[in-house]
């Protein structure tokens, strides 16, 4: 790895590992790398991993935000640091992008309008799922990949694959933590600890868990004083730490703040978002039709990085779900934006939960596949189903025909979702529902690559 990509990683903090290595730095001549259309692409190749271990639920938060009330895609940006980028189902010309920055995870920061004129004449269109690449001109600028490939009843002529430029985003400098001043994060007065044993001894405890939060150390508490852990740890820690105003130490909503689904609410934060819109050289069309002009709903999409090609899978309840590569995509003109490609079918996919030996649900709609991200390295394949998500692993980067024969795992959540994507370190996937509750704040939900139980040091 090149040592300015290093440096960029750390985020520009000097790590002095040896003598060897500040010597390589004086050595080697680093050329000025011009970051004005985002990282290359091979950069994320070469930083990312592979899980050896397995996924964990991590900390989930709620995207603060009610224009996202049915979202149906999830891709991590290329360009801007810990965003994610995502959209609602149907055809909303809209895309909006939410931070994970430590402090302010799930705010919006930034959303970018597409034209009337980018969408089906018939308008049967119906965006599901969403992917980031390079864009097709060759200029190795970065583009959102949106698939408009949803057919539910079956019945359109052609499906469409939209590229556009990927915008600006609102760059959060200040690291809003919410426990750089306990006593305020911790109370207002001491009602707020009326439902703990003892304030007291509540309050000391709280106060060393926002001084120097510590996931271990709860978790020793939560045993020793007979609370329990159970399986949704992370979150209740979560709760404990972060909104201890709402939660108490045992990361229980305290009963003042209780309330019903029906009665949900949900707090907007949009201070942070800017708006934006496509230029008409900054989009690019491509339209196809499946074999045999056969109509097919698909849900899951992802795009190569080098954005030279793509991959649908069939949502089905049948026992076997067709996978789909398209042709290049690659601009052969600089006046090129519009280009019918061709698709050919490259192998099936048996349900995920059959295959992984999890087992499958009664309920076949379990078994469809709503959402696909491939890893950054092309190694690894995740398929999102409403039982939860699966992974592949190919022994050729990108080969998609592998899946057909490939036994994917599964077990890491039983929270179903929509959408899924990796995030560019490759060792975290994270997901979120597609609620029509027209409340939003839905929950972004990540899944921490964590040691096996034989693999601890």
């Amino acid at each position: 790895m090149k040592i300015q990509q290093l440096l960029l990683l750390l985020g520009g903090v000097a790590l002095v590992l040896s003598p060897a290595f500040a010597q390589l730095a004086e050595d080697e001549e680093i050329a000025p790398v011009d970051l004005s259309g985002g990282y290359p692409t091979s950069f994320f190749s070469d930083i990312s991993r592979d899980c050896e271990g397995i996924y964990r639920e991590g900390l989930s938060f709620p995207v603060k935000t009610d224009l996202l009330k049915e979202a149906s895609g999830l891709a991590v940006s290329r360009k801007h640091p810990n965003v994610f980028w995502s959209h609602n189902d149907g055809s909303p010309q809209k895309l909006h992008a939410v931070t994970t920055n430590p402090g302010q995870e799930g705010l919006v920061v930034s959303e970018l309008t597409l034209p009337d004129y980018i969408k089906p004449l018939s308008g049967d269109g119906d965006w599901e799922d969403i992917s980031t690449g390079e864009c097709p001109d060759g200029s190795k600028r970065l583009c959102l990949w949106i698939a408009d490939i949803g057919d539910n009843e079956e019945k359109r002529d052609s499906y469409f694959v939209y590229a556009v430029l990927e915008p600006p985003a609102n760059p959060i400098v200040v690291f809003n933590d919410p426990m750089n001043n306990p006593a305020d994060a911790v109370m207002e007065d001491d009602a707020m600890m009326e439902d703990d044993a003892s304030s007291n001894g509540a309050r000391k405890l709280l106060q060393s868990l926002l001084n120097a939060p510590s996931y271990l150390g709860w978790i020793v508490n939560q045993a020793t004083s007979g609370r329990g852990v159970g399986d949704d740890a992370h979150e209740r820690f979560n709760n404990a730490v972060n909104d201890p105003r709402h939660y108490n130490l045992n990361g229980d909503l305290r009963p003042r703040y209780s309330q019903s689904e029906s009665g949900r609410t949900c707090e907007s934060d949009h201070k942070f978002l800017i708006e934006n819109f496509v230029a008409p050289n900054d989009v690019w069309v491509f339209e196809f039709k499946y074999p045999g002009e056969a109509k097919i709903n698909s849900e899951a999409f992802s795009v190569a990085p080098d954005g030279s090609k793509f991959w649908t899978i069939e949502k089905t309840e049948s026992s076997s779900a067709r996978i789909f590569e398209s042709g290049s995509l690659l601009q052969n003109n600089a006046t090129e934006f519009y280009r019918e490609v061709p698709v050919k079918q490259v192998g099936v996919l048996s349900p995920p939960c059959f295959a992984s030996g999890v087992g499958c649900p009664d309920n076949r709609q379990f078994w469809s596949i709503t959402g696909m991200d491939v890893h950054p390295k092309g190694s690894r394949v995740v398929v999102q189903t409403y039982a939860g998500p699966f992974e592949y692993r190919l022994s050729t980067p990108f080969d998609m025909s592998q899946l057909s024969a490939a036994t994917p795992s599964g077990g890491m959540t039983t929270k179903g979702a929509e959408a899924i994507a990796y995030a560019l370190d490759g060792m975290t996937l994270w997901q979120i529902p597609e609620d029509t509750d027209d409340v939003g704040c839905q929950v972004m939900q990540p899944l921490m690559c964590t040691f096996t139980a034989t693999e601890l040091p």
